[in-house]
C-alpha cells in the first residue's frame, strides 16, 4: 500500500513544475504550517517564483526529514488533497488529454475527400453537354439543310421555291396613247424565288451560359467524459514499550467513461443555365451567300 514515505522516495525529475507545486501545497495542508516552513524554508505561495531544481531540493529535504508520525496526518485529509499528494490529479486527466475531441483530424478528413470527382464531375458533364449540343446543331443542318440528288446520289442544298405574280413595266406600252386595258402601263408576270430551306428555320444552337457548383462539408465532433474517484483511508496506531508505530492504508478507486461522436454532412448543388445562342457568324455568312446566288 502506498504511503507518504514511498511518495517522497519517488523520482520527481520527470514531473512538471506545476505538479511539484501541487504536491508541496497539499503536503503543507497535511503537515502543520510550522513543520512545513521549518523544512522547506519557503511558503507555498512563493513556489512559483523558484525554479524546478530548487523545488526538487525542497522535496529532498522533506525526504530526509521524514517522520513516521506524518502518516497519521493523512487520515484527516480530503480526497482532493490526497490525490494531489499521490499524484493522481494529473493522472486522471491524462487519458482525456490523449483522447480529447480536439484529436479529431478534420484536416485529414477534408484531405480524403475526392474534390476532383465531386467538383470536376459536374463541370465535365457541362463540357460534354456543350459538345453534344454542337453535334446536334451540325446534324440538324446536315439533315434539314441538304438533300440527296436522286440522279447523282450526291448531296445538294435543299431549296424552297416560291411562285408569285408581280407587276412589271409593259414593254409594248405606247406613251403617245392613253393608258387603257389594251395599252396598260404595267402587266402581270409570273415570278419565282428560291431560298435555302434552312434559312427559313431557326437553327438550334444551345450554349451553356453558366455552371455553379456548391459543395458544403460540415464536420462536428462531440466529446464527453465522466470521472468518479474515491479515496479510502484507514489509520491506526499501536504501541507498548518503545516507539509508537503508525499504520496508514490508502486505497484509490477511479471509474471513468468517455464518448466521442463525429458527425459528417455533405451536400452538393449544381446550377446550370443554358440559352439558345445566336447563329454563328460563319453560318450566317454562308446562308447569306447561298441566298444571294439564287
Amino acid at each position: 500500500m502506498k504511503t507518504l514515505k514511498l511518495v517522497l522516495e519517488e523520482d520527481f525529475s520527470r514531473k512538471t513544475k506545476n505538479e511539484l507545486i501541487e504536491m508541496l501545497t497539499a503536503l503543507e495542508k497535511a503537515l502543520s504550517p510550522s513543520v512545513y516552513e521549518r523544512i522547506s524554508g519557503i511558503s507555498p505561495s512563493e513556489l512559483k517564483e523558484v525554479n524546478k531544481k530548487e523545488i526538487l531540493e525542497i522535496i529532498e529535504n522533506f525526504k530526509k526529514a521524514y517522520e513516521p508520525s506524518w502518516e497519521s496526518a493523512l487520515a484527516n485529509l480530503s480526497a482532493d488533497v490526497m490525490k494531489m499528494i499521490f499524484g493522481q490529479m494529473a493522472e486522471d486527466d491524462k487519458p482525456f488529454v490523449i483522447a480529447g475531441a480536439s484529436d479529431a483530424d478534420f484536416a485529414a478528413e477534408l484531405g480524403s475527400i475526392d474534390f476532383a470527382t465531386i467538383i470536376g464531375g459536374p463541370l465535365d458533364a457541362c463540357v460534354k453537354a456543350q459538345s453534344n449540343a454542337s453535334i446536334s446543331t451540325v446534324s440538324f443542318i446536315n439533315e434539314v439543310g441538304f438533300e440527296t440528288d436522286t440522279t447523282s446520289g450526291t448531296k445538294k442544298l435543299r431549296m424552297a421555291e416560291f411562285m408569285y405574280k408581280k407587276n412589271v413595266p409593259n414593254p409594248d406600252f405606247d406613251s403617245s396613247q392613253p393608258v387603257s386595258t389594251s395599252n396598260p402601263k404595267t402587266i402581270e408576270q409570273d415570278a419565282e424565288i428560291k431560298v435555302p430551306f434552312i434559312a427559313l428555320l431557326n437553327v438550334p444552337s444551345f450554349r451553356i451560359e453558366s455552371c455553379e457548383v456548391d459543395f458544403n462539408v460540415k464536420l462536428n465532433s462531440t466529446y464527453t467524459k465522466n470521472v468518479s474517484s474515491e479515496f479510502g483511508i484507514s489509520a491506526g496506531a499501536s504501541g507498548g514499550i518503545g516507539p509508537v508505530k503508525f499504520k496508514v492504508d490508502v486505497s484509490y478507486k477511479r471509474s471513468s467513461s468517455t464518448g466521442i461522436k463525429v458527425e459528417k454532412e455533405y451536400s452538393l448543388a449544381v446550377k446550370v443555365r443554358a440559352t439558345n445562342d445566336e447563329m454563328p457568324a460563319g453560318l450566317e455568312k454562308v446562308l447569306g451567300m447561298l441566298g444571294s446566288t439564287n
